[in-house]
């Protein structure tokens, strides 16, 4: 395991501290342009059924312009400070691209490198939510082996996104973002490391695995999407393959992008003008819950497999849980991370990402993988659910089913998030564990 890294001297690859601070200009700016919003008129309609849960409506927006404007309510100076003085922050060139990146190391001798993936369109801000518990675990058992794994944690910003310079056209996907993040990780002085992501975050970490499987010890998802196995896997539905497993929770799904990239940048010119544009867009993608009462951990059903600690790991009681995850200020700084520095780079990345996606999902991966899926209470296993969709593609380890419909588990759910990192880490790192080596267990 790597020791705690130093900062290297090169200038070419000097790793430096980072705070955010914004142009007050800039600032201005965006207070100027929400002043002046014209907000569309809501469609007419002799329709009793409303359409407010599922798309951004008027009446939903308005309230968040006013308190984005309301200094009182909202001060992004006062979320800077949030943020740089709760993460710590720094800068490197990779690749001659400047990458923003948090890291945090734990105060254990055998703590395991995490790298923390964010999506879209969440950002680098998801980790705050879960770094702590990652870095320095609560006590759960005077017996040493059975202490919950620590981790040194590092969430890098995608190039192009938030504080990470853009890159060219070229490099503006999730391929090279995988090499980008693997070199970063190395630059640290982790040669091995665990990777947690999902959705987008996933097939970033599963780039990783696919090019790096001698450096990517292990992968955690939340409701990974993976498309049909292919024949050529010999891993399709009645091909007799026999799992330990139970049946792994993935959803089938075609890749297919609902915007081209011509309509992307189409869409960045109205995104880039307009922070109400873009808050409704995010808001979208969001899609948050009409009430957004405080979010519990939710006990999860046993896992086919148990790392030695399991049973001993139960969440928290006094743990911090984000009072409410889609506050008006968190939707609004979820929107200011993509204003910033302009959504165009992002749009772009999805809409190349999205082609290129298919060359994931053409060949088998020995990484391990560990899945937490969630579903409301009664519903119905779904047919598509064997667990062929998964171990087509991965070295499935572990599964943890849980109670809710939850998207941004990380940002929703984090107690549940650190505590099927750790069930990982103690399946993939479990042997020595506790007793001051590092040894990746047979699973």
């Amino acid at each position: 395991m790597a020791a705690t890294p130093q900062p290297t001297v090169d200038a070419l690859t000097a790793i430096t501290p980072y705070r955010i601070h914004v142009s007050q200009k800039y600032l201005d700016l965006t207070r100027q342009k929400l002043e002046l919003v014209r907000l569309p008129r809501e469609a007419c309609s002799t329709s009793s059924v409303s359409t407010i849960s599922s798309n951004v409506s008027k009446a939903q927006l308005e309230p968040l312009i006013d308190h984005w404007l309301e200094s009182s309510d909202y001060d992004w100076r006062v979320q800077e400070t949030l943020l740089n003085d709760s993460l710590p922050q720094f800068r490197t060139r990779v690749g001659g691209t400047r990458l923003h990146f948090v890291h945090k190391t734990s105060t254990s001798p055998i703590a395991i490198p995490l790298l923390f993936l964010h999506g879209w369109p969440d950002s680098f801000i998801t980790v705050s939510a879960v770094i702590d518990s990652l870095c320095e675990p609560y006590a759960v058992s005077e017996n040493e082996q059975l202490q919950p794994p620590a981790f040194h944690v590092v969430a890098p910003t995608i190039p192009g996104f938030g504080f990470s310079e853009a890159v060219k056209e070229e490099a503006n996907n999730l391929w090279s973002t995988a090499e980008t993040f693997d070199a970063l990780m190395k630059r640290l002085g982790y040669m091995h490391y665990m990777v947690y992501g999902s959705d987008w975050g996933f097939k970033i970490a599963r780039a990783i695995a696919l090019q790096h499987p001698e450096s990517c010890m292990a992968v955690h998802t939340t409701d990974p999407k993976m498309p049909w196995p292919s024949p050529e896997l010999n891993m399709f539905p009645g091909s007799g393959m026999v799992s330990p497993m139970q049946s792994v929770p993935v959803t089938p799904h075609n890749v297919t992008n609902p915007v081209s990239p011509d309509q992307q940048q189409a869409m960045a010119f109205a995104l880039c003008d307009s922070p109400s544009g873009l808050l409704a867009y995010v808001m979208d993608m969001i899609k948050p819950p009409a009430s957004t009462s405080a979010p519990k951990s939710s006990a999860p059903t046993p896992s086919p497999r148990l790392s030695p600690y399991a049973q001993y790991s139960p969440a928290p009681s006094g743990s911090p849980q984000p009072r409410d995850p889609w506050s008006p200020t968190t939707l609004i700084n979820w929107t200011m991370l993509h204003w910033l520095p302009g959504p165009e780079i992002s749009l772009r990345w999805v809409a190349n990402s999205t082609s290129m996606e298919p060359a994931l999902w053409l060949a088998h991966s020995q990484v391990p993988l560990g899945i937490t899926h969630y579903s409301l209470p009664g519903s119905p296993r779904r047919p598509h659910d064997p667990v062929v969709w998964a171990e087509a593609f991965h070295r499935v380890a572990m599964i943890r089913r849980r109670i809710g419909g939850v998207r941004f588990a990380a940002w929703e759910r984090p107690d549940d998030v650190v505590a099927d990192i750790r069930e990982l880490a103690g399946l993939v790192y479990g042997v020595g564990i506790g007793d001051g080596t590092i040894a990746v267990a047979g699973i």
